[in-house]
């Protein structure tokens, strides 16, 4: 195997999407936001479920369009995101583009990897979008 094809095959394996997760979120009588996989405690007046596919919760993929910033820092900001971590993320998303660029498969690649190739390319640049603006 290539090494810029065994490269792209591991970046892929941490970009595969998660299936659907449940989280239960609620706040405690001190005022504390909690969010669990697990039911909270019993009368818990202020719990929700929420079901996060793709990292969207059903939250989200509810609110009203105009309601959050359309990109950028200030979008990872309102999605609930520290400033170290949208820091922290930005580094991190144009590390990931440039070893994708480096790892490019040549044009005898199998269209299979070209594909994941771009991919790939794609989602790094949105993250670098939604965490650097």
């Amino acid at each position: 195997m290539k090494p810029s094809l065994l490269v792209i095959a591991l970046l892929c394996l941490g970009a595969a999407p998660a299936g659907a997760q449940q989280v239960y979120s609620w706040t405690d009588a001190n005022g504390t936001k909690h969010f669990s996989d697990t039911p909270p405690p019993p009368n818990t007046p202020t719990a929700k479920k929420l079901v996060v596919r793709n990292g969207v919760t059903s939250e989200e993929a509810e609110a009203p369009a105009d309601a959050t910033p359309k990109e950028g820092p200030t979008m990872a900001a309102a999605a609930g995101y520290t400033p170290e971590d949208i820091t922290r993320n930005c580094a991190a998303a144009r590390k990931n583009l440039e070893a994708y660029q480096a790892a490019k498969p040549g044009e005898d690649a199998d269209p299979e990897t070209q594909i994941l190739y771009q991919e790939n390319i794609n989602k790094a640049m949105s993250q670098i979008k939604l965490f650097c603006g």
